[in-house]
C-alpha cells in the first residue's frame, strides 16, 4: 500500500517526535475511523529502525484477538521470514532469538500479557504453568516442595498439565528450564513479590504461609515473566504500539494505591511495575506510539471512564505524552483549553465577529501545544458531502405482527410480569422472539410451546415481523437493502466484468441496486442469529425448488470423488503450474463470453505453438477429452513433477495415477480450442491463472503448488459443490434436462466471471493487507455452513438451522467429524471480506470497533438505531474505508478502460493507473470517499414508532459530531456552530486542525 499525502505527513510527524534527542518519544495518531493508522504505524517502525543497528523489537498492543489478526499482517510486511513467537508477552523470552538483526514482531493483548489488570482468570494457559513450574523449582526448590504440598492438600492440580503431570519434587520431572530466563525471571519474581534484598526462599514461603493459596502464586509469577521479558534484551520493546489505546487507559493512567496490606493494592502495585517498564524513561525508553480514533474518552480496564470531563481526560493524555516534561507542558495545555472553552460559551448580546475571532485565536494556541504530540486527519472538515448515501425504509405493520406481539405480551405477563418493560424493545428488534429469545431470561416464560405463527416455512417477504419484510422489499426510494437473488448466488459479480455476464448474475449486472455484501447491525444479541437463520432458510427453501433430484431439500453435495473414474474431478480443479501461464483474454467492454471464449482460443494457439513439446496438427479425428488433453499438455511442458506432488498432498489421491501415455504430444487445432475453452471454464485452471498473476512462485514449487491444489480440492470443490447453489447453477437445456453439474458450473463460472472475481480479489487484498494471495484464498471459504439453535414446540426441544448466506458475527456452530465447535469469528470475518458466502453479516457492536468489512461490503443496516452518533460513526467506519468496494467501482469507472489481454492483473493495472494519475490533494475522494460512488446506510421506519424523529434527531448530531469530532470539547463546539449559524467554510476554519499536512487545506478547498 502506497503512502497518501496526509499518511506521509503523519509518518514524518511521529518520526520526528519518536526521534529526536528532546523529544517526549510518545505520539498519538488519531485519524478517524478506516483511515489507515496501522499501515501509518508499520512505517513509523520501519523509518524508526533505519536509524538503529541490530534488530528492532515491534510491540504491538491491541484490545482482542481478533484486531490482532487482522492488522498483524500489516506488520509482517515489514519482516515476511520473521517467525511470530508465543502471543502472550510472559511466553516470549521461553525461546530464543535466533535474529541479529532486522525487525522481531510481537503481538499481544493486554488481558493475556498483564496478568490481574483486568481480574478474570489467574492460572494463564498450560504452557504458562509448566515454565513457571521448572523456573521455580530452578530458583527457589524448598518453595516449589511447599507449593506442591498445598496443592496435594487442596487436590488442585495447577501444574498437572497436558504433557507435563510431575510425580515427585525432583528435577527430571519438570521441563527444561528456558536457556537464559533463570536470572531474568528470579529477578523478576523479586520485584513482584517485594523481595529485593532479601533471601529468596524464606520469603516465598513467608508469603505462602500468609496467603495460603497456589492460584495467586502462579498469577505473580506470570507478572514476573512479563516483566522479565520487558526488561530482558532481546525481548523489550523498541517500539511499543497501542492500538486503540482508550480502551485500556490503566496503562497510561494507573490506577491509584489501594488501601495498605491488602490484595488489591498488592496487584495495583505489580501493574505499575509492569507499565513502569512498559512505558520506561530515559535513554532507554521506548518509543510509544499510540493509535486511536476516538481518543478523548479514555476507559478503565473495567469499562469505567476515568473520572473528570472530556477534556480533562486529554489533559491527562497531554501529560502522558510529553513524558518528563509532561507536568509542564499539560499546565500550559491546560490553561490553553480553558481559554478555548470560554471562547466558545455563548452569552448574552456576544458580538459574531468578535466572538468568531476570539474562538480562531484560541484554537490556534491550543493547536500549538497539541501538534508535536499529536496527529489527525479527518474527512468532514475536507469533503462537503455526506459520506453515505442514506435510505429510510419503510416498514410498515401487519396483523401477523401484532398477533406475534400479543402471544409475546400476554405470556410474559402472565409467567413473568416484573419483566413486561422487556416485551416491546425485544419485539421490536428480534424475530420471532418465542423461537430466539431462549438465552434470555424472558425466554423462560415460553414453556407452553410458540403461537399460531411461526418461521417454519416463511418466507423473508412473508415474515411476521415489520423490518424483516423491509429487508428484502423494494420501496419508493429504491431496490431494498438485500437482494435474496444474490443472497443464492454462490459468488458476487466482479465490479469490473471482462466480458458481458449472463446467468443470474446478469440481471444483477443490470440492476440500479449495484450488487454487494451488506453489515447488519443489531442492539440485542439474538437478533443476528434470528435474522441470519430466516435469511439463509429463505436459500434453503429457493434452492430446493431448483435442484435435479426433486422438490425436497438434500444435503447430497454434487462434485463427489468417484474413485472409479477420478480424472475429470481431479483435472477441473488442478491449478496447473504450466498451463495456468497461458494468456487469457480480459478486455472488458461489452463484449459477449462467445465472443471472449473464440478471442481466447486465438490467444492460447498462439501461446501454444510457441512451445516445441506440442504439435498442433490438421489432421481430423474424433478429438479427446479435454481434461485428458490437459493431463498430457501439462506433462509435455514439464509440470508432471507439481502434478505428481499435488496428488500426494490429498491421502485420498496417493494411489491415482493419471500419468500420459506418451511423452510425444500432437493437438488438432479442434482439440486446441476444446482444450483452451474448457481451461477457460475449469475452476482449478482459473484459480492457478489469479495465481499466476498475483504470485507466480505458488506455481513453481512442489510444495507450494500442492498447497493450491489442496485448496482447490479440499474447500473450493466442496464450497462449489453445495446444493444451496442449484438454482444459479444449473439451466435447463432445450430438451428440459438440466445440465450435469460439473458441466453447468464451469458454464456459470464464465457467466458470472469468475476469474475477474479473483482477479479483483487478489489485487485488492493485495492492496489493503500484506498476507500472500494463497493464504488470501485460503481464508475466503468457510468450510461448511454453520448452525444455530431454534425454538421448537417447548423449552426443551430445540432444532438447528443453518447459517450461511447470511451470518451471526458470533455464535454459529460448526458440526464435522461428530463434534460442534464455535466458528471463530476471526474465520468469519475472512470470508465476509472475500466474494463468498456470508453475502450478509450480522452483528451487535462487537464487530463495532477496529474490524475492516469493506472489501466487498457496499452497505451498513442498522436494524436498530444507534444509541448516539460515536455509535453511528463506528458502524459505519467498518465499510467507508481504504479501497472499498465503493471506491473501486469509482476507479473501475474512471481508470477501467483499454486495458488490453495480458498476463497481468487487470485489476492491479486499474490501481497502477489511479496511482500514477494527479493526485487530489490529501488522496481521500480517490481511495476513501469518492462523490459518484457512496456506499449505502439503511434506517427503518416504522409507523406509530419514534424511529423517524430519532433518526432526524442522530443524522443531524452525526453531522455535527463528525465536524467537531477532533475537537476538546464537541458539544459545546456544536451549540456554537448552531448559536451563529455558521458555514461549512467557517466551521473549518474554526474546527481545531492537527493533521500534518494543514498546509494542503488550500487545495482541499478549491
Amino acid at each position: 500500500m502506497e503512502l497518501e499525502l496526509f499518511q506521509q505527513k503523519t509518518v514524518e510527524a511521529a518520526v520526528m517526535a519518536l526521534s529526536v534527542e528532546q523529544g517526549s518519544r510518545r505520539f498519538l495518531v488519531a485519524d478517524e475511523v478506516g483511515l489507515g493508522k496501522t499501515v501509518v504505524a508499520r512505517e513509523v517502525a520501519k523509518a524508526l529502525a533505519q536509524a538503529k543497528t541490530g534488530p528492532f523489537n515491534v510491540v504491538y498492543f491491541c484490545p482482542n484477538l481478533e484486531i490482532a489478526s487482522q492488522n498483524l499482517t500489516k506488520f509482517k510486511k515489514l519482516d515476511d521470514e520473521w517467525e511470530a513467537p508465543h502471543d502472550r508477552l510472559s511466553l516470549v523470552g521461553v525461546r530464543p532469538q535466533a535474529k541479529k538483526d532486522g525487525f522481531r514482531i510481537f503481538s499481544f493483548t493486554p488481558d493475556t500479557s498483564l496478568p490481574g489488570w483486568k481480574g478474570g482468570s489467574r492460572t494463564g494457559r498450560d504452557f504458562e504453568r509448566q515454565t513457571i513450574a521448572s523456573l521455580t523449582h530452578a530458583v527457589a526448590p524448598l518453595f516449589w516442595r511447599r507449593l506442591r504440598a498445598l496443592e496435594r492438600r487442596r487436590r488442585h492440580t495447577w501444574f498437572q498439565t497436558r504433557g507435563f503431570e510431575p510425580r515427585g519434587y525432583w528435577p527430571d520431572h519438570l521441563p527444561d528450564v528456558p536457556p537464559g530466563l533463570k536470572r531474568p525471571f528470579e529477578a523478576a519474581l523479586r520485584s513482584v513479590m517485594n523481595l529485593e534484598g532479601m533471601p529468596l526462599e524464606s520469603g516465598l514461603r513467608t508469603w505462602l504461609d500468609e496467603v495460603n493459596d497456589g492460584a495467586e502464586y502462579i498469577l505473580r509469577a506470570r507478572s514476573a515473566l512479563s516483566l522479565a521479558s520487558l526488561r530482558m534484551e532481546r525481548t523489550k520493546p523498541h517500539l511499543l504500539i497501542l492500538d486503540e489505546f482508550h480502551r485500556y487507559a490503566d496503562l497510561i493512567r494507573p490506577p491509584a494505591e489501594g488501601k495498605p496490606n491488602t490484595l488489591d493494592a498488592e496487584r495495583k502495585r505489580v501493574l505499575r511495575l509492569l507499565t513502569g517498564a512498559l512505558f520506561a524513561e530515559g535513554e532507554e525508553a521506548p518509543a510509544v506510539l499510540l493509535l486511536s480514533a476516538t481518543p478523548y474518552r479514555l476507559m478503565r480496564a473495567d469499562g469505567g471512564a476515568l473520572p473528570g470531563s472530556r477534556y480533562d481526560h486529554l489533559v491527562q493524555l497531554v501529560e502522558f505524552l510529553y513524558s518528563g516534561s509532561g507536568e509542564k507542558q499539560a499546565s500550559q495545555f491546560r490553561r490553553r483549553i480553558v481559554t478555548h472553552h470560554g471562547s466558545l460559551e455563548i452569552g448574552k448580546d456576544q458580538d459574531r465577529e468578535h466572538s468568531l475571532a476570539r474562538a480562531r485565536e484560541a484554537k490556534v494556541e491550543l493547536e500549538a501545544v497539541l501538534r508535536p504530540v499529536i496527529a489527525r486527519t479527518e474527512r468532514a472538515t475536507s469533503i462537503k458531502e455526506d459520506l453515505f448515501d442514506r435510505r429510510r425504509q419503510p416498514a410498515p405493520l401487519s396483523s401477523s405482527d401484532l398477533e406475534i406481539f400479543r402471544h409475546f405480551a400476554t405470556t410474559v405477563a402472565r409467567k413473568m410480569p416484573d419483566l413486561k418493560g422487556w416485551v416491546l424493545p425485544l419485539w421490536t428488534s428480534v424475530p420471532y422472539p418465542a423461537e430466539t429469545l431462549f438465552d434470555y431470561k424472558v425466554g423462560k416464560a415460553f414453556d407452553q410451546g410458540l403461537p399460531r405463527l411461526t418461521s417454519v416455512g416463511t418466507a423473508a417477504e412473508r415474515a411476521a415481523h415489520p423490518q424483516l419484510r423491509a429487508l428484502v422489499a423494494p420501496s419508493l426510494e429504491g431496490p431494498p437493502p438485500i437482494a435474496m437473488d444474490l443472497l443464492s448466488l454462490p459468488w458476487l459479480p466482479p465490479t469490473r466484468p471482462w466480458w458481458t455476464l449472463g446467468g443470474k448474475w446478469s440481471a444483477l449486472g443490470r440492476s440500479d441496486n449495484p450488487p454487494g455484501k451488506a453489515l447488519l447491525f443489531s442492539r440485542y444479541v439474538a437478533t443476528p442469529k434470528a435474522v441470519s437463520a430466516l435469511l439463509s432458510a429463505h436459500v434453503d427453501r429457493a434452492s430446493s425448488k431448483q435442484q435435479d433430484g426433486g422438490s425436497k431439500f438434500s444435503a447430497q453435495a454434487y462434485l463427489r470423488f468417484d474413485a472409479t473414474a477420478p480424472g475429470p474431478l481431479i483435472a477441473m480443479f488442478m491449478p496447473w503450474s504450466k498451463l495456468s501461464h497461458a494468456p487469457v483474454y480480459t478486455d472488458g467492454g461489452n463484449r459477449s463470453a462467445s465472443y471472449a471464449r473464440k478471442a481466447n482460443r486465438k490467444l492460447f494457439r498462439k501461446w501454444l505453438s510457441q512451445h516445441d513439446s506440442v504439435v498442433i496438427t490438421s489432421r481430423k479425428g474424433t478429438p479427446r477429452k479435454a481434461w485428458r488433453l490437459a493431463i498430457d499438455v501439462e506433462f509435455a511442458l514439464g509440470g508432471g513433477a507439481c502434478w505428481s506432488s499435488a496428488l500426494r498432498s490429498i491421502r485420498s489421491l496417493k494411489a491415482t495415477n493419471l500419468s500420459p501415455a506418451s511423452h510425444s504430444l500432437s493437438l488438432t487445432a479442434e482439440e486446441v480450442d476444446l482444450l483452451s475453452d474448457w481451461l477457460l471454464s475449469s475452476p482449478g485452471s482459473i484459480v492457478g491463472r489469479s495465481l499466476a498473476r498475483h504470485q507466480p512462485a505458488a506455481l513453481e514449487d512442489p510444495k507450494s503448488h500442492a498447497r493450491g491444489f489442496r485448496f482447490c480440492w479440499s474447500k473450493l470443490r466442496l464450497y462449489l459443490g453445495q446444493r444451496y447453489f442449484a438454482g444459479a447453477i444449473l439451466r435447463k437445456r432445450v430438451s428440459g434436462k438440466p445440465d450435469k453439474y460439473p458441466d453447468a458450473l464451469r458454464s456459470a463460472l464464465v457467466d458470472g466471471g469468475f476469474e475477474a472475481v479473483l482477479d479483483e480479489h487478489l489485487a485488492v487484498t493485495g492492496l489493503v493487507g500484506d498476507a500472500t494471495p494463497l493464504d488470501n484464498l485460503e481464508h475466503a471459504i468457510i468450510a461448511r455452513p454453520g448452525q444455530i439453535r431454534l425454538r421448537r414446540g417447548g423449552t426443551k426441544k430445540f432444532a438447528r438451522a443453518r447459517v450461511h448466506a447470511a451470518m451471526p458475527f458470533s455464535g454459529a456452530q460448526s458440526r464435522g467429524g461428530g463434534k460442534s465447535e464455535e466458528i471463530r469469528s476471526d474465520g468469519i470475518r475472512r470470508a465476509f471480506n472475500s466474494p463468498f458466502w456470508p453475502h450478509v453479516l450480522a452483528t451487535t457492536s462487537i464487530g463495532q470497533e477496529g474490524l475492516d468489512f469493506h472489501v466487498w461490503c457496499d452497505r451498513v443496516i442498522h436494524w436498530d438505531l444507534p444509541r448516539d452518533p460515536v455509535d453511528f460513526e463506528q458502524r459505519e467506519g467498518r465499510v467507508d474505508r481504504y479501497g472499498s468496494l465503493s471506491v473501486r467501482r469509482a476507479l473501475a469507472e474512471q481508470f477501467g478502460n483499454g486495458i488490453e489481454s495480458a498476463a497481468a492483473s487487470p485489476f492491479e493495472e486499474i490501481f497502477k493507473r489511479a496511482r500514477k494519475a494527479p493526485r487530489t490533494a490529501f488522496g481521500l475522494e480517490r481511495w476513501w470517499s469518492p462523490l459518484d460512488h457512496k456506499p449505502r446506510s439503511f434506517t427503518f421506519e416504522t409507523p406509530l414508532t419514534m424511529a423517524g424523529v430519532r433518526f432526524n434527531r442522530l443524522r443531524d448530531d452525526l453531522m455535527r459530531y463528525r465536524l467537531a469530532l477532533g475537537q476538546p470539547e464537541p458539544g459545546l463546539f456544536g451549540q456554537f456552530v448552531e448559536h451563529f449559524k455558521l458555514s461549512r467554510d467557517e466551521v473549518r476554519e474554526l474546527a481545531v486542525n492537527l493533521s500534518p499536512a494543514r498546509d494542503r487545506v488550500a487545495d482541499i478547498l478549491c
